[in-house]
């Protein structure tokens, strides 16, 4: 309020309201209050003002004065808003390094240098420096250099023109934010690092996906299903994860069990329980959209990952899958007959962290399953 109040006053120096517009930016992101609000004023309010009051010189004079004092307090507020911003997305990196720092994938080298890449450009930011520390542009950068001769790498064919295309998007907003920054731009600065940072992780993502789709010998694909295995569902669902908090777009997650899958095993055998179990898996990836992603969580249990989808269109998409499932006759060796799964959805915004979000699906699974199997649970 005494922000408010000190921009309202002409008397009020702007230097003066400086520290508390740069406190209010990083109280901002604290609470998980939009910015967006502040541009609201900007753009939707005074212009409104100064359509209805025209006529009225002295008042439209003053309406754009208070303009000119709102705009200066959206840019100091942007600031410190950013600030908090790239403190949690530093954060970030440092645990995606963390999960790759072992591995002896293929993965690493690739995911390694451009998260190192990108925390070093988030360092620029911070300390507001207007020449890049790193190189800047796809072709300058080591990483769009190795996409360029990609032939020799194993880029996975169906994602490398994706992969190539995220990459000089990403120089691209990276060009613009040290633009911004050398005009002191911090308005436009935290728009252009907020989508930044929303292709880092997409990018990340993506590379993750593609070498655990080519890679099995990492065991990042289940052997028996061809699913993606849990040992690389931390790391893409992690990045997923926080591209959602960071865009402020919806995520969800379904956890799936087959249905007295037991009763098959000790009936039939555990070859014949392999082989249903493939032909599931195989189903439910085959009916899932190409964003998609599909592990195998352990057992006869799957984690599906929907990306930029609500609670709603998660349940609408496992229904589908559910409904025609249950209409089809699996056959494996001496087994003829129809299997049945049931289903447990979660989204972010019913949890803080991937663990809480995990179980959040797991105790929907279990209400589909003690209400009759079969279905699908939120």
């Amino acid at each position: 309020m005494e922000l408010i109040e000190g921009i309202l006053n002409e008397k009020t120096k702007l230097n003066d309201i400086k520290p508390k517009a740069f406190l209010f930016g990083k109280y901002l992101f604290q609470h998980d209050i939009s910015y967006m609000m502040l541009l609201d004023i900007n753009d939707y309010v005074f212009p409104l003002l100064v359509k209805n009051f025209f006529e009225d010189k002295n008042l439209l004079r003053e309406i754009h004065r208070l303009e000119d004092r709102f705009r200066f307090l959206e840019n100091k507020v942007a600031y410190g808003y950013l600030t908090e911003n790239v403190k949690q997305d530093k954060s970030w990196i440092r645990e995606k390094l963390r999960i790759i720092k072992n591995s002896e994938s293929t993965l690493k080298p690739f995911v390694k240098d451009h998260l190192i890449w990108v925390n070093k450009v988030l360092e620029d930011i911070r300390k507001l420096r207007s020449k890049s520390s790193v190189p800047i542009g796809h072709n300058k950068c080591d990483l769009g250099k190795r996409l360029e001769e990609s032939e020799g790498l194993g880029i996975y064919d169906d994602y490398k023109d994706e992969i190539v295309i995220l990459h000089k998007k990403i120089h691209g907003s990276a060009i613009q934010m040290y633009h911004f920054m050398n005009n002191k731009d911090f308005k436009h600065l935290l728009l252009e690092y907020l989508e930044f940072f929303n292709l880092v992780g997409k990018f990340v993502s993506l590379l993750g996906l593609t070498f655990a789709v080519m890679y099995e010998e990492d065991a990042n694909i289940d052997p028996l299903t061809k699913v993606l295995s849990r040992r690389s569902l931390e790391f893409i669902l992690s990045s997923q994860f926080h591209i959602a908090k960071i865009s402020k777009r919806p995520l969800s997650i379904a956890m799936v069990d087959i249905d007295d899958f037991k009763k098959i095993n000790d009936i039939y055998g555990h070859q014949i329980g392999d082989c249903v179990l493939r032909k599931i898996a195989g189903f439910i990836q085959e009916n899932l959209r190409k964003s998609d992603f599909i592990f195998r969580y352990g057992g006869e249990e799957f984690l599906i990952i929907f990306p930029f989808t609500t609670k709603k269109d998660a349940s609408f998409v496992m229904e589908r899958i559910v409904k025609k499932l249950s209409k089809e006759k699996v056959r494996c060796g001496d087994f003829e007959g129809k299997i049945t799964i049931s289903a447990g959805i979660a989204s972010v915004e019913d949890a803080t962290d991937i663990y809480t979000l995990v179980s959040k699906a797991d105790k929907a699974l279990y209400r589909a399953k003690k209400s009759g199997k079969n279905r699908v649970s939120v």
